[in-house]
């Protein structure tokens, strides 16, 4: 059997996983090459507590690329320019790379610059050092309006706005400011969620409710005037004292200029397979050999709403196509594709987190539940640092 060399294309939760995975499959003579360019891995889901102050630094929620402990796992540090799907030819600031199989994990590019003001505006969630920043504007809060701010929709992690203004009135609440001080959340969604059905819309709702946070859906954000602190939504203007900012999100660049994405940003892919869609309509799949997976792709479910992006979706994602590759390569049959399971722990402050689970594929929409918060979910949310230490060495 000859050697063969796969390419995956993005460092990140979906595309470190195809990693490791492919490794324990795979024989030794077969290359695994993952290209990043940056150098340094990030958990994003720690960003909620490096806000509160659970997490210091950041060096806590993220390590060194060169640190990647498995053996067999080749890291370029290169920026992917360009990208032919029909010959698996990748071009980078460091040369040409050919793969025969090639995965795009590039996930979804923060945009806050396609707000006015928004970057200059607003703490940023989605970036290690923004939440990192945020800790510190939240220890001197001394009152005032905090607003969490969604710049656009569809963004990566959907519970993570609704937990950052759940976590930041418990923090403010057990500081006991003496000033009068409010949480208040502006997004464009119509519901919390709303892929995951109205009953965990409703819950997340009460949530909100029941802890003060005011929510105002709807709410598309047109500007923000950093000099006089104001969220402008067309003619309505909201004030802000301090602004928590969940930026815009769009494909990048090198999935945008290979022409393969369509109508929704994004990438289409089949739902089990993962290889990108020729035509939606009938499942048609094209460029063999190549997949996308995690934040950069479209899924279209059965109710014609989209996949969210979530990790645990890019983690799914990420097993399946491993386990396609190493079976092609071995001749054997291949196996059952991704099947539209994910969960997330939903963080609502004091010590507590409520959990979501369903089929997103079901039939004819996704079938989710969203439990009461209890301290044992958010134990069970810390779990995933682990993956900092599975995968790198300290």
């Amino acid at each position: 059997m000859s050697s063969k060399t796969v390419l995956i294309l993005g460092g990140g939760w979906g595309g470190l996983t195809t990693a490791h995975h492919l490794r324990s499959l795979l024989s030794p003579e077969h290359r695994v090459v993952v290209v990043e360019r940056n150098d340094r891995f990030s958990l994003h889901v720690s960003n909620l507590w490096l806000m509160t102050g659970e997490r210091k630094d950041p060096e806590q929620v993220s390590r060194p690329m060169t640190n990647l402990k498995r053996e067999g796992i080749e890291w370029a540090h290169a920026q992917a320019q360009q990208l032919d799907p029909e010959s698996r030819t990748l071009v980078t600031d460091h040369g040409q790379m050919i793969g025969d199989y090639v995965v795009i994990a590039l996930g979804a590019e923060l945009a806050p610059d396609s707000v006015p003001g928004f970057e200059e505006a607003t703490y940023n969630l989605y970036e290690t050092e923004g939440a990192a920043r945020l800790q510190e504007a939240l220890k001197d809060f001394a009152g005032g309006k905090i607003v969490v701010l969604v710049g656009g929709a569809p963004f990566r992690c959907p519970a993570a706005p609704y937990e950052a203004a759940m976590l930041t009135e418990s923090l403010i609440r057990s500081r006991e400011v003496q000033d009068d001080w409010e949480v208040s959340l502006y997004t464009p969604e119509a519901h919390p969620m709303a892929v995951a059905g109205p009953a965990v819309g409703e819950a997340l709702e009460a949530m909100l409710a029941e802890r003060g946070v005011g929510y105002f859906p709807e709410h598309a954000v047109t500007s923000v005037d950093v000099d006089s602190h104001t969220i402008h939504f067309g003619d309505t203007v909201v004030p802000y004292d301090l602004l928590i900012g969940v930026p815009p999100h769009r494909a990048p660049k090198l999935a945008i200029d290979s022409g393969l994405v369509d109508e929704t940003g994004y990438i289409p892919v089949h739902p089990q397979t993962l290889k990108i869609l020729k035509d939606p309509n009938t499942l048609e799949t094209q460029f063999p050999n190549v997949y996308a997976i995690g934040d950069v792709t479209s899924v279209r479910l059965l109710n014609s709403m989209l996949l969210p992006k979530a990790g645990v979706f890019a983690e799914g994602q990420a097993q399946a196509v491993a386990g396609a590759i190493a079976a092609d390569i071995a001749g054997q049959p291949l196996p059952h594709g991704f099947d539209g399971d994910g969960f997330c722990y939903v963080e609502v402050g004091d010590g507590m987190a409520a959990y979501g689970a369903g089929d997103f594929y079901a039939f004819p929409g996704p079938r989710v539940t969203l439990d009461m918060p209890n301290p044992q979910s958010r134990k069970a949310k810390e779990e995933y640092e682990r993956l900092l230490d599975l995968w790198f060495e300290n």
